[in-house]
């Protein structure tokens, strides 16, 4: 089997599972304080991606093939850093206003 077959078989088995970084705006009601407590979480998604191929030649398979994998390879890393920078900052702004609201 040629090497840049096996490559691609295994880039191909790699990505299929893409994931993204996602965040989740949870609210709680607190009793001792008597306010709503706001948290966001990060949670890993997974993105069904290679499902869209519509191929009309070889040419066409293989440009599409690569766009997909290059999305893939980005996906990850671009939504972790900003999922995470919105969960930082939006919980850096509820811990603010809940320790503002209930100081004991």
């Amino acid at each position: 089997m040629n090497i840049s077959r096996i490559l691609l078989i295994s880039f191909y088995s790699l990505f299929l599972c893409s994931c993204a970084v996602m965040p989740n705006f949870t609210e709680k009601f607190d009793k001792k304080c008597q306010a709503v407590q706001k948290k966001v979480e990060l949670s890993v998604e997974q993105l069904e991606m290679f499902d869209g191929l519509e191929c009309s030649d070889k040419e066409d398979c293989k440009t599409q093939f690569l766009g997909e994998v290059v999305g893939s390879v980005l996906t990850f890393p671009v939504s972790a850093i900003i999922s995470g920078s919105i969960a930082v900052i939006g919980n850096s702004i509820y811990w603010v206003n809940e320790y503002g609201e209930c100081r004991g």
